[in-house]
Formats: C-alpha cells, sequence, structure tokens
C-alpha cells in the first residue's frame, strides 16, 4: 500500500465492531524500559506496516484507540502503543525515566534515546516494509524529535496538533493556564531547532484543529503556531 494512501485511512479510521487482541509487552533494558501495547491485523503478516503511536503530554489513553483501530482497519498493520518514559497505563505498568511536569520538559535527549532504542527493537523483531510514527501533542514533538534524531526510524511521520516551537507554545500556554512552571527551564529539544536534520525524503502530514468551544475566552495562538 502507498503509504499516503495508508496515511489517510489512518486519519480517517473508525471504530471498528470488533477489535483485535491487545499484546502487552516491555521494551528496551533494564532502568530504560519502554511498555508496548501491540495490535495486529490478521493479515499482518511477514513484512507489515509498523505503526508507532506516542500520546500526548497529558495522559496515555489517546494512543490506544488509534493503535487498536489502525490494526482493526488497514491491511497489513502492527501497531503499537508505547507508553512515554515515567508515564503509567491503565494496567498501573509505568515506564521508566522521568515524566516531568506535563509543560513541554519532557522531551529530552534522554526520552528520545530510550524511545529509539524501543522502536528500533520492535523493526528487529518485525521486520516491517514500512514504519510510521504518529505522534500527539508533546508526542507529536517527540516524534518530530525522533525523526530528526535518525533518519532510519521511519519511513513516514503524521504529527497531530505538535507543539512544533517549544519555547513559543510554553510561554502561549502560560497565557491560558498562568503558572510559574512555564518559566522553569527545560533540558527539551524544539522540533524547530533540529527540522533541517530531517531527511527531505521523510514524508510528513500535520494536522491542527480547534473547536469553536476552544476559543471562548481565549487568545488564539500566533499563527506560526496555528499553521505549523
Amino acid at each position: 500500500m502507498r503509504l499516503p494512501v495508508f496515511m489517510a485511512l489512518l486519519i480517517v479510521a473508525i471504530p471498528a465492531a470488533q477489535a483485535p487482541k491487545v499484546e502487552k509487552k516491555w521494551l528496551g533494558a533494564a532502568g530504560q524500559r519502554t511498555r508496548a501495547a501491540l495490535f495486529r491485523s490478521t493479515d499482518a503478516g511477514r513484512s507489515p506496516i509498523l505503526v508507532v503511536v506516542l500520546h500526548g503530554d497529558l495522559d496515555t489513553g489517546g494512543a490506544f484507540p488509534l493503535a487498536r483501530n489502525a490494526a482493526s482497519k488497514i491491511h497489513g498493520v502492527i501497531a503499537a502503543a508505547l507508553v512515554r518514559p515515567g508515564y503509567t497505563d491503565d494496567d498501573g505498568d509505568t515506564s521508566d525515566g522521568v515524566m516531568g511536569k506535563t509543560n513541554g520538559d519532557n522531551y529530552t535527549p534522554e526520552v528520545l534515546s530510550q524511545l529509539d532504542a524501543a522502536v528500533g527493537q520492535l523493526k528487529n523483531q518485525f521486520h516491517p516494509s514500512a514504519v510510521v510514527v504518529v505522534g500527539h501533542s508533546g508526542g507529536a514533538a517527540i516524534t518530530a524529535d525522533l525523526i530528526a534524531r535518525d533518519n532510519e526510524l521511519a519511513s513516514a511521520a503524521l504529527l497531530l496538533s505538535c507543539p512544533c516551537d517549544v519555547p513559543t507554545w510554553r510561554q502561549h500556554m502560560k497565557t491560558l493556564r498562568p503558572n510559574p512552571t512555564w518559566d522553569e527551564p527545560v533540558t527539551s529539544i524544539s522540533p524547530m531547532s533540529v527540522v533541517s536534520k530531517i531527511s527531505p525524503e521523510m514524508q510528513i502530514w500535520m494536522m491542527v484543529g480547534y473547536r469553536s468551544t476552544d476559543m471562548e475566552g481565549e487568545k488564539a495562538p500566533p499563527a506560526h503556531i496555528r499553521e505549523s
């Protein structure tokens, strides 16, 4: 399947009547273990498309429906929802690492190294024909950082609501949710600072949207954030 067609299907996938069973596993060595939930298409085969999904900053739940739906609706897929470092899934399993304060402080070199290794382990196990990394919110920032860090990691990426300019995004969030933590220094890597390192052959889709109710009483983000 051509990747543009695949990405379109992934974006519009709807819940399946009968979802595939989930397989939970640990990826990585002690001290850098990452919890993963795997979903397989019935025809995944020996060279599936590997879809890796990274959740946002506030919870782990969003990654699982997307991974499950991908495996339910798209042929030849193994979808892996990864629990980001320091986060805990609904079963109480916590990936190694530091979760942070959910203020944009968790997109660090240590986090990228751990997740890069986790994806590498999945690639070694499944020998995929292509790898697509999907990230939402903070997971999208990490996705962008990962494909800049490792040009061999994936064939394509889908970034959903990416805070790709981390310093500007943090200042914007400070106006929406005033809190001193937005002014604390962080070691996160802003995707805008490493975008030149992304392979020109990488296929990237970005989606950002707003409901009218989201903006009531709030100042809209700067244009370059809305369009990033």
